[in-house]
């Protein structure tokens, strides 16, 4: 008993888990909820139909009396008899079957009348309700026969037949002592009264009502669904792809709405990514006709100067040279910044990565540039550690971006000032660092200082030569080595943060 009160539990656990995975399935399964909701509405037809028959009131109701059974005993009875007495080869067999039937009829109780004869019909023994002496053998058995071939069943419907239960004769012949004989055994036969009704059409209508009306309540909400998924379709197709379909359930229907669902949102950020590079495209064009018509103008006007002599003297000329081949320098580095900024964004570039020892690159570097610091009254500050630190990259891009850095700090330098340059060993990565004192930047300033083309307005015009397209450059190759850029301003001083994975090999 305690092992049983044990397993209770566990079984429960079993049976509970049991059925929150078939309700689960049930919910994950359009074509078991069709097939468990028909079955429902089924039963619940068969349910109303049956419940339904009390209140009928044309019902017709009939009964029958079947007396099969009772012939079946009184003919058991003779065979019994009679094959007894034929194993015995003895009339006193037959004579103990009468004396216990006049014992019957005495008490009162139903007895069979059996009389035996010879060939001629002549009564040799009987019972008491037995009154013939002689019978008419060859009529009786046709009476046996013409009975048994006219009422097979002997079932007889109630009230329309309303007599009595005809008499059964039993008839088998008999051998005894070298004698034939015949034995007749007949009686009425019990009984039994079956009870039918017929209902007609009318709970099957019922039964069709009910299926038909619970299965539309049921699968109403599951139809409700499906034709918020056609109408959200019609509205997607439309062009809002803004409309979102409320996803109910967990079954197909639903991983259908969430699949129609992704597909707009999809479409949508295609589409806005096509009228982003659309506008991009088109700015793109704006910036390079502004930015190449500014030296191309300054180089014109000055050959035209030269070409139609409005020069003073010797020095003059010289100087006018000197201006057109710079602003022809300035187109160039333009044109080549374009040109490397349009080879990044290209999706098929590849790197030429090798191992690279990152301290050492950039004090060679800064080694390079003392003498520009050096004009403007800047000097640079390195906090490198003694470790050299390495990380594969592709170098004479990886130059590009450093270079570009440590000029945009002299350019952009508050005289007098230092430009600080370190390296720092994070878990799984190299943390460059360039800053420089600055003037003031805003937030959004910050955030589009990798933008293309993009030049702080005091920029702008202190400094001519920009291109617009350097810091754009060098966050295109510093994601291409799977690394991270962006710039800080805190305290007067402009901070640009580079991660480079650290190379293992």
């Amino acid at each position: 008993m305690k092992k049983i009160i044990k397993l209770s539990p566990y079984l429960f656990n079993k049976l509970k888990k049991f059925i929150v995975n078939a309700l689960k399935k049930i919910r994950q399964s359009i074509r078991i909820q069709l097939l468990t909701t028909f079955i429902l509405c089924a039963f619940l037809g068969l349910l109303a139909a049956k419940a339904s028959i009390p209140f009928i009131l044309n019902i017709k109701q009939t009964a029958t009396i079947d007396y099969s059974q009772g012939m079946q005993q009184i003919n058991l009875q003779a065979q019994r008899a009679a094959d007894l007495a034929i194993d015995e080869n003895s009339v006193e067999t037959l004579q103990q079957m009468i004396e216990s039937e006049n014992v019957k009829l005495e008490m009162k109780q139903r007895a069979l009348k059996v009389f035996v004869t010879d060939e001629s019909g002549k009564v040799l023994y009987k019972t008491k309700q037995m009154e013939e002496q002689q019978i008419n053998v060859h009529n009786k058995i046709r009476n046996v026969m013409d009975f048994a071939t006219n009422h097979p069943l002997y079932v007889y419907e109630i009230p329309a037949i309303e007599h009595s239960a005809q008499e059964f004769i039993a008839f088998y012949p008999l051998i005894i002592e070298g004698e034939n004989l015949y034995l007749f055994v007949s009686g009425i036969p019990e009984g039994m009264v079956i009870a039918s009704s017929t209902e007609g059409l009318i709970p099957l209508f019922i039964a069709i009502a009910v299926f038909t009306f619970s299965f539309f309540y049921i699968t109403k909400r599951k139809m409700n669904q499906i034709e918020e998924l056609a109408k959200g379709v019609r509205e997607i197709a439309k062009g809002d792809l803004s409309y979102r379909i409320k996803k109910k359930g967990m079954d197909e229907i639903a991983l259908l709405t969430e699949n129609v669902n992704h597909m707009a949102e999809a479409i949508m950020i295609n589409i806005e990514k096509e009228r982003r590079i659309e506008k991009q495209k088109n700015e793109l064009i704006t910036n390079v006709s502004h930015d190449l018509r500014t030296p191309l103008t300054s180089i014109m006007g000055y050959l035209r100067l030269l070409r139609e002599g409005r020069y003073d003297n010797r020095e003059q000329y010289e100087e006018y040279i000197k201006i057109a081949f710079s602003k022809s320098e300035q187109l160039k580095n333009l044109i080549d910044d374009l040109f490397e900024y349009t080879k990044l964004t290209n999706d098929n570039i590849i790197l030429n990565q090798h191992k690279v020892c990152i301290n050492e690159l950039l004090d060679q570097l800064i080694e390079e540039l003392v003498p520009q610091a050096e004009e403007r009254n800047l000097e640079f500050e390195k906090n490198f550690l003694e470790e050299r630190l390495y990380a594969s990259v592709d170098s004479e891009k990886i130059v590009r971006v450093f270079d570009n850095l440590l000029m945009n700090a002299i350019k952009y330098s508050t005289s007098g000032r230092e430009i600080k340059v370190s390296v720092k060993k994070q878990q799984n990565s190299l943390q460059i660092c360039v800053s420089n004192y600055s003037e003031p930047f805003t937030n959004e300033e910050l955030g589009n200082l990798f933008e293309r083309f993009y030049k702080k307005d005091q920029s702008r015009t202190s400094v001519s030569e920009g291109s617009g397209l350097g810091l754009a450059i060098a966050k295109s190759i510093v994601e291409l080595h799977a690394g991270e850029i962006r710039a800080n301003y805190q305290e007067g001083i402009l901070q640009f943060l580079i991660l480079l994975p650290i190379s293992t090999e």
